[in-house]
Order: C-alpha cells, then structure tokens, then sequence
C-alpha cells in the first residue's frame, strides 16, 4: 500500500495532543504524538506484505486488543497485526508515556477502517504447491 492510504486511520488530536505527520514511503508512515511542544510517541502503520517476519511475531501472541493480536517489543513499544498483515505500533518516546498509555493510542487508530484494506494472502507468504498431485 502507498504511505498516503494510511494516513486515514491515525488517530485524530485533541485539545490536549496535536497528532503531526513525519514520514511516508511505500508501505509505511509515521506520526508524532505531541503534548505542549513534546513528543510523547511515535505512532506507525507499516505494511508487512514485504516483511513475513514482522507479522510472524504476532502468531503466537496471547493477548488481543479489539480482536486484534497484540505484542510488545522492548519496554518502549507496542504493535498489533490486522488481516495478519498490516501492522499498528506506539513507540514511547517519553519515559512518562506507559504500556496502559500506548494500548490506549492503539485503540484510537481506526482498526476496522484498516481491515477493510487488503488481507494478506497465504500464496504471497508460502510457495504454492506446483504440479498435480
């Protein structure tokens, strides 16, 4: 997917948060959360289709949040996976900015907006089997 397709599902600000755009390439874009001049997160949507692995990490993951799995990396970041392809992280950037904070910026990216973009395909991550049987 194009950077720009995904701009529709950040989270909006508010009065308290202004949400700024900072990167965007083929796959992937960025924003910062920021609160009176400080960036507080990082917030992404990446596109996996290229990188299996990224979305693997998922698979054996015991946690959802809406329905949706959920892994930590590190102590700074938190991701979650749609259609096993498109993946939704927070990147603390202030020390003040938890886990309980990141979980709650995750819920406020319009999640069901993005599960209507394209599903991963099964045939793009394994080799079809070629041939009859």
């Amino acid at each position: 997917e194009k950077g720009g397709t995904f701009n529709a599902f950040f989270p909006k600000g508010g009065s308290d948060y202004d949400v700024v755009p900072t990167q965007e390439k083929q796959g992937f874009a960025e924003y910062k959360l920021n609160q009176k001049g400080e960036t507080l997160a990082m917030l992404t949507i990446n596109d996996t289709i290229s990188l299996p692995a990224a979305a693997a990490k998922y698979e054996n993951s015991s946690e959802t949040l809406a329905g949706y799995p959920i892994v930590d990396q590190g102590n700074t970041a938190t991701g979650l996976l749609v259609n096993d392809r498109y993946q939704v992280k927070v990147l603390s950037r202030s020390p003040d900015f938890t886990r309980d904070d990141r979980l709650n910026w995750l819920q406020q990216f319009d999640l069901d907006g993005l599960a209507q973009l394209e599903p991963a395909q099964s045939s793009l991550l394994k080799p079809a089997a070629k041939g009859a049987a």
